[in-house]
């Protein structure tokens, strides 16, 4: 077979095929990739490709069914391998389980003693093993690193040092068991994904580590690491030690809470001065349930679209939020939802734009009729889903990109979509757009929709996530609202009546757009600095909590937009530093949560997913624990027993939950019972 049809033959049996500039993207079949892991290329003598994830050559072609010269041209067979080298991983009894082979051209291979390259029937252990059980029971710090190559350097150092076959990406959870108690350094290799692979380890072994460090090493080419470096003239053991008592930095510990609920705040805090506090206030007062920080969240996003393209700071920042409101089902969600939605409609403020978007060409439309607009969206963890999911359309995808760029655009201009026929509206342009969205769902709906790429990519780092406790709030004696309080009827209408001051556009755009010139409220020099501390804190947690880190980056941004909002609910022309510091602590309030509610929940796959559900089921339950019974009824969703089992097998291993008798029961009864080990 030529090299025509083999391409043709590995494109059909790839999955989720799209082309790029040099070739394609799919599906690796050798793990279960929801990311498009695979590219691939075609030249005239071979077919090229790489997992991302790190699956080797001979992974992929035998998960295909295919042999590796089919990806040669005959007169080019492929370069035959040599082996180079031989790592023994041993038990913690030093009995040899397996090797990893390596052979160059650059491979790896897993292989048995018997000689067989899998791994198939046999335990899998951390490499170096017996040392590093060792190091921890002496309290010394086991360094953590991406090769058998550079573990059995620094052992010629006297320093012990470990890693996994298959490097960061084939992560186990039974290989936590061995950490328990370890002070742990992560190195990573000098690149995206060694470090990427790297931060994903550090949190796997959060839950069992008394500490992690982190350690990037200087003057390391691109992809460098510690075996490179030692090549460095004048480095050596001793010059090493020396940069991890001085350059390792301390990796921020995520402690898991015995009961996960989010932090509280101080009842006063609900209540900012001004508009934003009486409407607080009014929401929790005629609601349902007592649920403060809800009333607030709504509240803020309302106040903003109100004055909306109105006022801006003195750095062009606007109005506009993103914000989640997440609480369990029955916690009163959608009180704050219908009063403010009364609120506009009694008023006739026509702030909303649609509750249901379906498309770029929506939103386009909504904010071309109304540049000022609130998105109020219910069961928003679902729509999330939808759009993020693999079987997403066209224009489901495009809905996120989008809110995203008129978020960015609300200083400046937002260009409309062009169309695909002339006959079609052409592309338009939004003036300074304050596009705002208050989604509601419950917790688990809405991190269920997420992974570690859309926390990254910037889809919600613009979001402020106000979860609420997971007890159930005090009952109230909600009544029917027939008119709203006059303090508040004013200043929505002051807001509404607030002149945006537009001036004409000149040039070669339409002599009717306007540019609106707002209200420049400034910062206080006490305020100033506020931002600026919490910026350097920002930076600080950018380049120290991994995955979290992204979080931190439009913190600040985020502050000042709060601090916007409140300076003019509370009829002033400068943020003060109280206005400042009620937006700083606020956002680092919401933001800890979110990096919390991001450890325990955030999955990049199905079965990780899965995982998690159960282990916070078992969380949930606290000091009470679950019994059998109860935990086999409430993991119905899973596949089968079998799959229950291997679950509460790998969160056992990993030390996540513990089973102990349970005598309280007659006989008949199921007797074990499931606990999070932080709970007992």
């Amino acid at each position: 077979m030529d090299l025509d049809e083999t391409w043709k033959v590995f494109c059909s049996k790839l999955q989720k095929i799209k082309p790029t500039d040099n070739g394609i993207e799919a599906l690796c079949p050798a793990h279960d990739d929801k990311r498009a892991s695979l590219t691939a290329s075609f030249t005239k003598d071979k077919i090229l490709f790489k997992c991302q994830a790190g699956c080797s050559f001979d992974e992929v072609v035998n998960a295909l069914g295919m042999e590796p010269n089919d990806f040669f041209a005959p007169e080019l067979p492929a370069p035959p391998k040599k082996k180079v080298a031989t790592y023994k991983y041993k038990d913690k009894e030093g009995n040899h389980v397996f090797s990893v082979v390596r052979f160059e051209p650059k491979d790896f291979r897993p292989q048995r003693p018997d000689g067989k390259y899998t791994l198939e029937g046999v335990e899998r252990v951390p490499y170096r093993l017996p040392e590093m059980l060792k190091a921890i029971e002496e309290e010394r710090t086991v360094l953590l690193v991406e090769g058998e190559k550079d573990c059995d350097n620094l052992a010629k150092l006297g320093l012990i040092a470990t890693t996994f076959p298959g490097g960061a990406g084939k992560w186990r959870a039974e290989y936590l068991q061995y950490f328990k108690g370890a002070s742990v350094c992560c190195m990573p290799d000098n690149d995206k994904a060694g470090r990427e692979g790297t931060e994903l380890l550090a949190y796997k072994l959060l839950p069992a580590t008394s500490r992690i460090l982190w350690l990037e090493l200087p003057d390391v080419p691109d992809r460098g690491d510690i075996s490179d470096w030692l090549k460095i003239k004048g480095n050596d053991g001793e010059k090493f030690k020396e940069m991890v008592q001085s350059h390792a930095v301390v990796w921020e510990k995520v402690t898991l809470p015995k009961k996960p609920e989010v932090q509280t705040l101080h009842k006063d805090f609900f209540y900012p001065k001004g508009f934003v506090g009486d409407l607080t206030k009014f929401i929790v007062d005629n609601s349902k349930y007592h649920q403060p920080i809800l009333a607030l969240s709504a509240s803020l996003a309302y106040a903003g679209v109100l004055m909306g393209r109105k006022v801006t700071t003195e750095e062009n920042t606007r109005s506009n939020l993103f914000i989640a409101a997440l609480a369990p089902t029955g916690h009163g969600k959608e009180s704050a939802r219908h009063i403010i939605k009364k609120l506009d409609a009694d008023l006739k403020l026509e702030c909303f734009g649609a509750e249901k978007v379906t498309s770029r060409a929506a939103i386009e439309r909504v904010l071309a009729h109304r540049e000022s607009s609130l998105f109020m969206i219910d069961e928003f963890g679902l729509y999330m889903k939808a759009i993020f999911s693999n079987n997403a359309s066209s224009h489901q995808l495009e809905i996120m990109s989008t809110f995203m760029e008129v978020f960015t655009s609300s200083g400046g201009s937002y260009f409309g979509q062009d169309k695909a026929s002339v006959s079609e509206q052409q592309r338009f342009e939004l003036q300074q757009p304050c596009c705002s969205i208050y989604g509601t769902s419950t917790p688990s709906t809405f991190w269920q929709s997420l992974n570690s790429g859309k926390v990254r990519d910037g889809s919600l780092n613009r979001f402020l996530c106000f979860s609420t406790p997971l007890i159930r709030p005090a009952r109230q004696r909600a009544k029917i609202i027939s008119k709203f309080p006059k303090n508040i009827v004013d200043r929505c209408q002051y807001f509404k009546n607030m002149s945006i001051q537009p001036h004409k556009v000149k040039g070669d755009m339409s002599e009717n757009m306007a540019i609106p010139e707002p209200e420049v409220i400034v910062y206080s020099d006490p305020a100033w600095n506020l931002f600026e501390k919490l910026e350097d804190y920002s930076n600080e947690k950018i380049d120290s909590s991994g995955v979290t880190g992204s979080m931190w980056v439009r913190a600040a941004e985020m502050a000042k937009k709060v601090a916007l909002i409140n300076c003019v609910s509370d009829d002033k022309s400068e943020i003060s530093a109280d206005h400042a510091e009620y937006a700083c602590e606020l956002v680092k309030f919401l933001n800890k949560n979110t990096c919390t509610e991001i450890f325990l929940h955030l999955a990049d796959n199905d079965s990780e997913r899965t995982s998690k559900r159960v282990e916070r089921l078992i969380i949930d339950s606290s000091t009470k624990g679950l019994s059998t019974t109860d935990l086999y009824r409430s993991t119905r969703f899973l596949r089968n027993s079998k799959h229950r089992r291997e679950i509460l097998e790998d969160l056992t291993e990993a030390g996540l939950i513990v089973c102990l008798k349970d005598e309280s029961y007659g006989s008949g009864r199921k007797s074990e019972r499931w606990f999070a080990s932080e709970a007992i």
